[in-house]
This record gives structure tokens, C-alpha cells and sequence, in this order.
């Protein structure tokens, strides 16, 4: 399958370098409007640069589109116009009508529209979900900290950040919302740095997500208690720790450790040679994305 990347920044280098070493994928080339970077890019791994991104569509059969937020609509409808499959980082669009639109877009012409939520792909999370699966979930606490990221300037910390762990709650809590409360804080620019929502689900779950680029240390833990334990996922570390409340004594449980964005992509090629059926498709990323503007609207 003829494969290309859209947007040489550090992150359309990882697709590059995860791409050129997967099996059953051809890497074509690279496209940014800054052509000295993607030639740079390009020459690295042996493919061929664009300047024009829809020139490199033309040539391939499926894309990364790993570009500004801003930007993502208009490139990604007019990859999928042309035929194309589309994996979309996140946030997708930023809004949830815009990403509705492309979605409906996608199934119109029967192409795969997967969004970049790697955190799914990530082995502590995996198992997490593992383990709740049968249990009654009572509460979610969810926390994802890190330092001012200076290459994000157009967006605030719900889209930059808490969009990975508000799809991650739709997953683990598949009710409906009741109510969502937030506060919000600028810190270091016009956007929310800081913001804190508390969600409530229907059939009585309760969670808390809380959101900071501005902290001193990263921190990606998700803590989920059911009627019969406290499962706590870190993340970051690629650990799980239990606490069974009939016993005093913590236990953890073993990770195989992947590559998630080798699994992201590998998921991305399986879905369009119908091998596999994910659950990670353009709609459950409306539904986070809906959900985010909730939030900011609360805060």
C-alpha cells in the first residue's frame, strides 16, 4: 500500500520513521509548504518531498496528516475527496460539526477516517481496560501534567492535552453524560492551561479530569474504583498498580511494553484491508470532541 506523510514537524517524523519499517506499506514521500524541511526529511529515509500535499495524495493510497490543528479540515477533506484513507492526529479538527462533516465524508465514499488517540495504543491503558471489563466502575480520576510545551501556540490544554483522556473516559464509561462542571486558569498564554472538569455519567459514575501544562513534572495516571477494587494506571511508566479492598497489600500487575504508535499505525493498515474493526474511528473522536467542548464551555 502507497503511504504517505503530511507535515515534516517532529511528530510527521515519527509517522516517517515508524512507516519506512512497517510491513506492507510503501513510503512514498513527505509534503510541507516548507519544502527545505520535508527535503530534509525526505532525505533521510530515501523518499521523495512535496511541497504541494495534494501532489503526494495523488500518488499514494492512504495518508498521515500530521499538521496544525488549524489546517486539519481542509487538508483532510480534500484527501478524502481525492479517494484517499486518512489517519488525522488529534485533536481531528477542534470542532465537533467540522469533524462530524469529514466523518459523514469518509463513510459517504467508504474510506477508513481514523483519529491519532495513540493513547489508546498505550500497554498500561490496554490493560486497564482488561481488568475493569465485568466490574461495576464507581469513579474515574483522571490527571495528565506536564511543562509549557513552547511548540503548541494555538490551542488550549482541553485540545492540546485532555482530549486524550476525555476519549479514554468515553471508552471506559460508554453512558451517557449528566452533567459536566469546570474551572479553568491562564497561565503562560491566552488559552486554558489549567483546567479541571468533573463528569457525571448516568447510572451514577463520577469522574474527575484534570488537565495542566504548566506544571513542574509529567504525570499521565488514570485511577479507576469499582465495587470491588482501585486499579491505578500510570501511563507515563507503562505500570499498573491494584489495591483489592479485601486486602491491606498493593499488588501490581505485569506490561508488555509496545511501541504505540507502531500499534496506531499497524491498527490503521489492518482497518483498511479489513482485517480488523476498531473501535477508535472518526465517530468516537466527534464524541470526544464534543465532550471537550463541553468542558471548555463549562470552565
Amino acid at each position: 500500500m502507497k503511504f504517505g506523510v503530511i507535515g515534516a514537524g517532529s511528530m510527521g517524523q515519527n509517522h516517517i520513521r515508524i512507516a519506512a519499517g512497517l510491513s506492507g506499506l510503501n513510503l512514498v514521500g513527505i509534503a510541507d509548504k516548507d519544502f527545505a524541511l520535508a527535503s530534509e526529511v525526505a532525505a533521510k529515509t530515501g523518499i521523495t518531498p512535496f511541497a504541494d500535499y495534494q501532489q503526494l495524495a495523488a500518488e499514494v493510497d492512504a495518508l498521515s496528516i500530521v499538521t496544525p490543528t488549524k489546517t486539519h479540515l481542509t487538508i483532510a477533506r480534500d484527501c478524502l475527496s481525492l479517494g484517499k484513507h486518512v489517519l488525522l492526529e488529534k485533536p481531528f479538527t477542534g470542532v465537533s460539526t467540522e469533524a462530524q462533516a469529514l466523518a459523514d465524508l469518509a463513510k459517504s465514499k467508504n474510506l477508513i477516517l481514523l483519529v491519532g488517540f495513540i493513547e489508546r495504543f498505550n500497554p498500561a491503558f490496554v490493560k486497564l481496560r482488561r481488568l475493569i471489563k465485568g466490574e461495576k466502575v464507581l469513579g474515574i480520576d483522571i490527571k495528565r501534567f506536564s511543562p509549557f510545551p513552547t511548540r503548541i501556540t494555538d490551542t488550549d490544554v482541553v485540545f492540546d492535552m485532555m482530549i486524550h483522556d476525555l476519549d479514554l473516559l468515553n471508552v471506559l464509561v460508554p453512558f451517557p453524560i449528566e452533567e459536566v462542571r469546570a474551572e479553568g486558569k491562564k497561565v503562560k498564554s491566552r488559552f486554558y492551561d489549567q483546567v479541571a472538569a468533573t463528569i457525571v455519567f448516568k447510572h451514577g459514575v463520577i469522574a474527575r479530569v484534570e488537565g495542566n501544562r504548566v506544571a513542574e513534572d509529567r504525570v499521565r495516571k488514570i485511577s479507576v474504583t469499582t465495587e470491588k477494587l482501585v486499579i491505578e494506571s500510570d501511563l507515563l511508566n507503562k505500570a499498573i498498580y491494584l489495591r483489592d479492598f479485601s486486602s491491606p497489600v498493593p499488588s501490581t500487575t505485569p506490561i508488555t511494553p509496545v511501541d504505540q504508535l507502531t500499534a496506531e499505525l499497524s491498527s490503521f493498515l489492518a482497518m483498511i484491508k479489513g482485517k480488523s474493526v476498531a473501535d477508535n474511528d472518526s465517530g468516537a473522536a466527534v464524541k470526544a470532541i464534543q465532550l471537550a467542548e463541553e468542558v471548555k464551555k463549562a470552565c
